[in-house]
């Protein structure tokens, strides 16, 4: 056999990539292809993009002519404060309320059917549109008035507005086509129209004008003509023949007279000519005939907008088809012309890519199930023989073999050192738990002889130093548990009856350096079961003094409890520095996901504490938490499950209106050396 054709020989590879390469027209070929098809991709994508702009902004034109029929409706009620204009504005927020109920889905599917600045658009409009409960009350309670509830309203129909804008940005690219700009200056006509129809409508209810409506009205009326004259070129034929079908209607003819009538009214009323002039707030128009007016006209501007709109879709529509159809054309023109050089390239590939294959196959095999489990065998403390368990992978001597002899020999690398490690963690935890259990051993018959002294003992000041003397020793107790609680074994102290909860509180209260800065400000009539009580003593003991070290030698150490929905929590507050946000999280992150402990890989100044937290809190399942206090430092927080405690019946929490709860909670005397 030769070596063109051996795939185990040297120049196997070699000679395949050659016969690729030796048609250079397929790159070429390949690449129009891809090109192609992104394009075609992109097209179908825009035809989607048309259709999901279509029915969110009939959504939206929905949602905002209701919105603007509320507005209008606030605009009245606040102008007359009458219960019938009470009434119809309530009715006008149902069906608010409700057309946003039917049309959520539809606006909702904009935030992931278009690019960045759509999803952005709408999510703020959703953001907004959350803030509409609270202007609602104020109008109820008077708080707002026309003016402020008027800009109000005007604020979440101008996200509309930036929604639709953002949807035609999307369709036409950033410099929308002559059709897509008219459509949306007509909606901003449209706004500026419906915003006067409700300013009017709300001073016609109050039966007065003020200056600044009087000036807002004017500016809204030249606005929206001016945005009608100047789009009027632009407008696709049918939308131009509405247009001079609106102007030349009798509802609209009236409507710029009875606006013209409220512009040009004189500016000052009438006066005995003794006092100084007073503004004109009388409106020269009865709000039937403006209502009446308004009716006529607000439909035939909307038909104005959809009919503009929808011209303005239907040309995305048609450019998405005609991209659709030349990039379908060219690829298959690529297709044809790339057929003979896809067949030959397959041919000279196909052993490369079945090897190529198989050694994927069995890489992921050892990556994915052999290596995971010899290391955790390893760790486990088992015997680990190499050579049996992790048989090399053989193919060839060519550049593939020579791939697999490299990953034989970084697999065997990493699991040597991963035998390695555990091996060491192994040996340092043998290590540390037997120092632990023999200083433990220490620290316990000190406590002992340190009782038989201070039983002895009558004088005063001598008690004292013997009392600091026992608090030291039964710190470094806790020191001790925490090498042996490090390794994974418990702890060698063990109660059989329950505690009382104030009981385990002043007990890791007690073993803490500033003892005396800690106040117990309040404990739950709760019984922590013996099984836990040495572990969640040593859990509070680690938080205490974590909070007396990090804070002011001249401020105090919090600590209350009570009941929550999860269990009991109990709160450690101190009033430090604190820490940033970061170390907030990343200190949660460590409390949360208990990490391996590994002294071989501890940093320069370690921690030991929140490994001990972790490691208690993991084992009996409570939770605990840092977060700011109001006070400037820490809060820790922590959350011990029910299943750890024993309570009695009459005082655990309920759903009520807070007294079991305050029941359940014992308010105790200041624990410290000072009040």
């Amino acid at each position: 056999m030769s070596k063109e054709h051996d795939p185990t020989g040297k120049s196997a590879i070699r000679g395949q990539l050659t016969r690729m390469v030796l048609i250079p027209s397929i790159s070429f070929l390949l690449l129009w292809a891809v090109l192609t098809a992104a394009g075609t991709i992109g097209a179908l994508r825009l035809t989607s993009s048309v259709q999901h702009g279509r029915a969110g902004i009939a959504a939206f034109d929905r949602l905002a002519a209701d919105l603007r029929d509320e507005r209008e409706l606030t605009q009245v009620f606040l102008g007359s404060g009458s219960e019938t204009a009470r009434d119809e504005l309530l009715e006008g927020r149902e069906r608010t309320d409700d057309t946003f109920a039917e049309e959520r889905e539809r606006t909702r599917a904009l935030l992931g059917s278009g690019g960045d600045e759509l999803t952005e658009r709408a999510r703020e409009f959703f953001e907004t549109w959350r803030a509409l409960p609270d202007l609602r009350e104020k109008v109820d309670g008077g708080e707002v008035g026309r003016e402020t509830a008027l800009r109000e309203y005007t604020a979440l129909l101008s996200g509309i507005l930036l929604v639709d804008d953002a949807v035609i940005v999307q369709l036409h690219g950033d410099t929308p086509r002559a059709d897509g700009f008219t459509a949306l200056e007509l909606m901003r006509a449209q706004e500026r129209f419906a915003q006067a129809d409700a300013l009017l409508s709300g001073a016609l209810a109050a039966e007065a004008m003020t200056y600044s409506e009087t000036a807002h009205f004017t500016f809204l009326t030249a606005s929206y003509r001016d945005i009608l004259n100047g789009a009027r070129p632009n407008m696709a034929s049918e939308a131009a023949d509405v247009h001079q079908e609106m102007h030349e209607s009798r509802s609209w003819i009236q409507t710029q007279d009875l606006s013209l009538r409220v512009v040009a009214r004189a500016p000052v009323a009438d006066g005995d000519g003794l006092g100084p002039a007073e503004f004109n707030s009388e409106i020269p128009v009865e709000a039937g005939e403006w209502n009446r007016v308004m009716a006529d006209t607000g439909p035939l501007f909307q038909r104005l907008v959809d009919i503009q709109f929808g011209s303005a879709l239907d040309e995305a529509w048609a450019s998405a088809v005609r991209v659709i159809a030349v990039n379908a054309a060219g690829c298959l023109v690529t297709l044809l012309a790339g057929f003979a050089a896809i067949v030959c390239a397959l041919r000279s590939s196909r052993r490369l890519i079945g090897r190529l294959r198989r050694l994927h196959a069995e890489t992921l095999e050892v990556a994915g199930a052999r290596l995971p489990a010899i290391v955790a065998k390893a760790q486990g403390g088992g015997r680990v023989d190499l050579v049996a368990e992790l048989p090399p992978l053989r193919h060839g001597k060519d550049e593939i073999g020579r791939v697999a002899d490299a990953f034989n020999t970084a697999q065997r690398t990493a699991v040597g050192a991963a035998v390695k490690q555990a091996e060491i963690r192994e040996g340092a935890n043998r290590v540390f738990l037997g120092i632990a259990y023999r200083n433990q051993t220490l620290v316990q018959r000190q406590l002992r002889l340190l009782d038989e002294i201070e039983s002895a003992e009558e004088d005063p000041e001598t008690l004292r130093r013997l009392f600091r003397l026992d608090h030291l020793v039964t710190r470094g107790r806790r020191y001790a548990d925490n090498l042996i609680i490090l390794t994974g074994a418990r702890s060698a102290r063990r109660w059989k009856d329950p505690m009382p909860l104030v009981d385990v509180l002043r007990a890791a209260m007690s073993e803490t350096e500033d003892y005396e800065r800690v106040r117990l400000r309040s404990a739950a009539r709760a019984q922590v079961r013996g099984s836990a009580v040495a572990d969640v003593t040593h859990l509070l003991a680690e938080l205490v003094e974590n909070a007396a070290q990090f804070s002011p030698g001249d401020s105090y150490v919090d600590v209350g409890s009570g009941f929550v929905k999860a269990g009991l929590a109990v709160e450690v507050e101190d009033r430090g520095l604190g820490m940033s946000a970061e170390g907030y999280a990343e200190a949660n992150r460590r409390l949360a996901e208990p990490p391996e402990f590994d002294v071989m890989a501890l940093p320069d100044e370690p921690r030991l504490g929140l490994f001990v937290v972790a490691r208690l809190a993991a084992r009996h399942g409570a939770t605990v938490r840092l977060s700011p206090s109001p006070y400037g430092g820490t809060m820790a927080r922590t959350v011990l499950p029910m299943r750890l405690l024993t309570v009695p019946p009459q005082t655990v929490p309920s759903s009520g209106n807070g007294s079991s709860a305050r029941a359940a909670v014992e308010m105790v005397p200041q624990y410290g050396g000072r009040s």
